[in-house]
């Protein structure tokens, strides 16, 4: 597999090359391995040209087997026109065995400055130099020395326990902005110099100290914040020594129920009738955002021919030995501002070595960013953001891909260069990913810029990368057991009854959960029964939840109460009755609304139970009565309600006889009349 090397672009010393024991050139054929640290290793033509149809070979290794060797390139011309190169020196991080591999990398055409430092386990760094039959230029010098490899420090935190915050939208929210103090973070030799924090919220910073804070989002979410650190020792890195390390902690930010009963709609009911309120809450989850590492800002000098590498950590992030497939394709993003795109290669590197330029010096003149800054002065301008996605999205080369409309922006409002600017958007690699298949997804990736020609410069101020949620290790989630639902209630209106509440164990209660599962949540109800409502108006009840980690939410319940006036009707069923009958007559009500509850009277003579309206005939007086059913005006109708019928009530009959003649003798035989 190839390797990634540590290549680190800057101002290099020059030193007096008397200074070194020996001069290595790289004569035509296998220059076999070289034993040292220092000296001067050039091409094959000393002080004059390489030869032409040269295939040579040379390895260096440090003389301290534990140490690495370092070579300090100070020139470097060799045959290239545009992006093919015709002369040409690869790079293996290995010993001589090694070099009948993959390089590591590959340098022609007019190069700036650079140095190669080994990443191999020996320590060991292998070259090979392949001409034409044509063109031969001057090659290159450089300076060879061992650097020690650092011992990483350890990462620690004083406090890495999780932190449990109740979020913005509960009734008792907590502070989101969070202490943290790496004090306890050691390093065997030096002094720490730089802590590298990844808030697991999509940001990160870096600091000197090892106290900061960082402000979470408020509306629930689970973020693992990671920490490495550096310590002073620059001899492989330029950052500083890296620790081996990360130590995490754990931010929760609780989510808020979803309350699945009675709506947040105002509950409409006629006054003097009852209302059921539905009381139901579920818990939810929150999972662990999904991780995007981001890097800090790269400056891209006119390099002619210089590889600007910026570096992400991956480390730990995904199970041990995951190796990348077409399902664990990654979303690349980058912020770059440059103003002649035809310069540029951009490389996308795997931990262990495997690349894909995702973009090979398309469009010319063409320029990325909103604002370029035409100047050349390392003044970056206005960064847009480009995102590079295996397929799906558009073509680098496609018509309509760019833009003459420009826009400033807060760090730069200079004058933008006219041209055609790339629009931010997402694009197809140029390549595909398939490179990538079986690279280490654990460890450090490296978005590599190559500015292939003079003249123009840029500014790469962040890239990052997302793999989908499914690649990575378990993610950590947090489903809270809902503990306690209870209505309330203050000011007019029904009291509240007894509550009973029941609880139900649900898997994965949404939004999602991440594999394997399950999520295991509860269910909350209480139900009660209110009423009757006995005057107009809006009351409102308030069903809260607490969850496990105290904390509370609620949703507020409005009944609005509409005032309508009872109807009613009444009639006595055997009207006309005769005076003689003694036992009570029950009246016939019916009605709507609270139609129950008035009072009965009637014209005089008439005898009548004034509540329920029952007559008694044999006590009353004989004749035809108007009977009146009456309903107060209430809270629930301002009006009074009356109802009417008649009833009648007869006298009893009376009767005499008498027999004309009598008294009669016996001896009569004909019937008398009376």
């Amino acid at each position: 597999m190839k390797k990634i090397y540590l290549l680190v672009l800057g101002f290099i010393l020059l030193f007096d090359l008397s200074l070194y024991s020996q001069t290595y050139n790289m004569a035509n054929g296998a220059n076999g391995t070289i034993t040292t640290c220092s000296g001067t290793y050039r091409d094959g033509g000393g002080a004059g040209n390489y030869a032409a149809s040269q295939s040579s070979t040379i390895t260096f290794c440090p003389t301290v087997p534990t140490d690495k060797i370092r070579i300090s390139f100070t020139t470097f011309d060799t045959e290239s026109i545009g992006t093919t190169c015709y002369d040409y020196l690869d790079l293996w991080h290995a010993n001589a065995a090694g070099a009948a591999g993959t390089q590591a990398d590959r340098f022609c055409g007019t190069l700036g400055a650079f140095v190669v430092t080994s990443i191999s386990p020996d320590g060991c760094v292998s070259f090979r130099f392949t001409s034409d039959g044509s063109v031969q230029r001057s090659g290159w010098t450089a300076t060879i020395s061992c650097v020690t490899p650092c011992v990483p420090p350890t990462a620690a935190l004083v406090n890495s326990s999780n932190v449990s915050i109740c979020s913005s939208n509960s009734l008792n929210p907590g502070s989101t902005t969070v202490a943290f103090d790496a004090s306890n973070s050691t390093t065997p030799s030096g002094s720490l110099v730089r802590y590298e924090w990844d808030w697991g919220d999509g940001t990160s910073n870096i600091t000197a100290t090892p106290t900061t804070t960082h402000t979470f989002p408020a509306t629930g979410g689970l973020y693992l914040v990671r920490l490495r650190v550096r310590n002073n020792n620059y001899s492989t890195d330029p950052l500083g020594c890296l620790s081996s390390n990360s130590v995490t902690r754990t931010i929760r930010v609780m989510p808020a129920p979803v309350f699945t009963g009675t709506s947040t709609s105002p509950v409409s009911v006629t006054c003097g009738n009852s209302v059921t309120l539905d009381g139901q809450a579920l818990s939810q989850t929150i999972v662990q955002s999904t991780p995007t590492v981001i890097s800090g800002p790269v400056n891209l000098p006119d390099g002619s021919g210089s590889n600007y590498n910026s570096t992400l950590d991956f480390s730990g992030l995904f199970p041990p030995g995951a190796t990348m497939t077409a399902g664990c394709y990654p979303t690349l993003s980058f912020d770059l501002e440059h103003s002649f795109s035809g310069d540029l290669q951009i490389s996308l590197i795997a931990p262990s070595g495997e690349t894909v330029m995702v973009f090979n010096r398309h469009g010319g003149a063409n320029k990325f960013g909103t604002c370029a800054n035409g100047a050349d002065d390392l003044v970056p301008g206005c960064v847009a953001t480009y995102s590079v996605v295996n397929t799906g999205g558009a073509v680098w080369t496609a018509a309509g891909v760019t833009t003459t409309a420009t826009a400033t922006c807060g760090v730069y409002a200079g004058a933008c260069e006219a041209g055609n600017y790339y629009i931010p958007q997402t694009y197809s690699s140029t390549n595909p990913f398939t490179p990538l298949n079986g690279a280490s997804l654990n460890g450090v990736w490296t978005l590599r810029v190559r500015d292939n020609q003079g003249l123009d410069d840029g500014v790469l101020s962040n890239w990052s990368l997302t793999f989908p949620q499914a690649c990575y290790a378990n993610l950590l989630s947090e489903t809270p057991d809902l503990v306690t639902a209870t209505w309330s209630h203050s000011g007019a209106g029904p009291v509240i009854p007894a509550q009973t509440t029941t609880s139900v164990v649900v898997n994965n209660p949404g939004p999602s959960c991440p594999a394997p599962g399950p999520c295991v949540g509860n269910e909350l109800s209480n139900d009660i029964n209110l009423g009757p409502f006995n005057s107009a108006g809006s009351f409102t009840y308030t069903f809260t939840v607490t969850d496990e980690f105290g904390c509370q939410y609620n949703r507020n319940i409005v009944v609005n109460v509409t005032a309508v006036c009872p109807t009613a009707s009444i009639n006595y069923t055997g009207s006309p009755f005769c005076r003689s009958v003694a036992t009570a007559q029950a009246v016939t009500l019916s009605g709507t609304g609270a139609y129950t509850g008035g009072t009965y009277s009637s014209t005089a003579g008439l005898s009548i139970n004034s509540t329920t309206g029952a007559i008694t005939p044999s006590t009353s007086t004989a004749g035809t009565y108007t009977v009146t059913y009456t309903i107060p005006s209430n809270s629930c109708c301002a009006s009074i309600v009356t109802a009417t019928t008649t009833v009648t009530i007869t006298a009893a009959p009376t009767a005499t006889i008498s027999y004309a003649g009598t008294p009669f003798c016996r001896s009569v035989a004909t019937a008398q009349s009376v």
